[in-house]
């Protein structure tokens, strides 16, 4: 008869165990020797700073985010931006960067949202709210809450984010500065 611990030393599965780091602020992920060692797998969630709105009738665009995996070669250190929230009306957020080439990885870029509701070119559903005498549409909800479009100051009914959280990527409205962006990085070793 055998234990389950001769097949399984590790005590329940394999022996790896996961691993996350959270970037609030530009700087570098470095992998370990032990993540490369295991396969380099590893998940992004990276978001952009989100944009401005200069009118009480919309909000403007949260940042776009991106959830991407890719595997690295090597325990070379990453390079990662985390963009602005805008704070002058109208503006665009600032982007979000990882450069997973220098690790054998690929290299993301997250664009900002726009000061306006409109979200082009980008993942998510990071649209501003807006209202006029014609018609209304709600704003998105981003993904998981990150990159979520900003709500129209006079337009309570419009739903959408009124005073973005740092490190949201979310819109606003024109009282508000968009919030910034954010990067998220787990792995197995």
């Amino acid at each position: 008869m055998s234990n389950f611990s001769d097949f399984f030393p590790a005590a329940g599965g394999g022996g790896l165990t996961p691993k996350f780091e959270e970037f609030n602020s530009s700087g570098t992920f470095t992998p370990t020797q032990a993540l490369i060692d295991a396969g380099g797998y590893i998940e992004v969630f990276l978001v952009a700073g989100g944009g401005k709105s200069g009118s009480s009738n919309f909000g403007s665009a949260g940042g776009e985010t991106i959830l991407t995996q890719m595997y690295l070669t090597s325990a070379t250190g990453c390079a990662i931006t985390i963009g602005a929230g805008a704070t002058t009306d109208y503006a665009t957020g600032g982007n979000s960067t990882f450069a997973g080439s220098s690790a054998g990885g690929v290299d993301l870029q997250a664009n900002g949202g726009h000061g306006y509701p409109s979200q082009s070119n980008k993942l998510g559903a990071g649209w501003g709210a807006n209202v006029t005498n014609s018609y209304q549409y709600t704003a998105g909800s981003g993904v998981f809450g990150y990159g979520a479009g900003g709500s129209g100051f006079n337009a309570y009914e419009s739903g959408g984010i009124r005073q973005p959280k740092a490190n949201s990527g979310q819109g606003c409205n024109v009282n508000q500065s968009g919030g910034s962006g954010y990067c998220l990085i787990k792995w197995y070793e």
